[in-house]
């Protein structure tokens, strides 16, 4: 069983606009899985970053670390 079919999302997640500062593994598959439960994901990154295409190909809205703070609810580093 794949651990987004597993993971329980709490009730206060929805309606959150959430930032994922980072994009590692880890990083891209939490925000997948949270985008998969129809919450708001932004990835915050360095502009420097070469992950910053992969998560725009991902279909993900990048923003400068900064931004993606202030745009966001809440905020999670990977």
């Amino acid at each position: 069983m794949a651990l987004a079919e597993q993971l329980v999302i709490p009730d206060y997640l929805y309606g959150k606009s959430i930032a994922i500062l980072g994009y590692s593994r880890e990083g891209m598959d939490f925000a997948k899985m949270l985008r998969d439960h129809d919450i708001s994901v932004v990835i915050g990154l360095r502009p420097v970053d070469d992950l910053w295409t992969e998560a725009e190909r991902d279909g993900f809205h990048v923003k400068n670390l900064w931004d993606a703070v202030e745009s966001a609810d809440i905020i999670q580093v990977w």
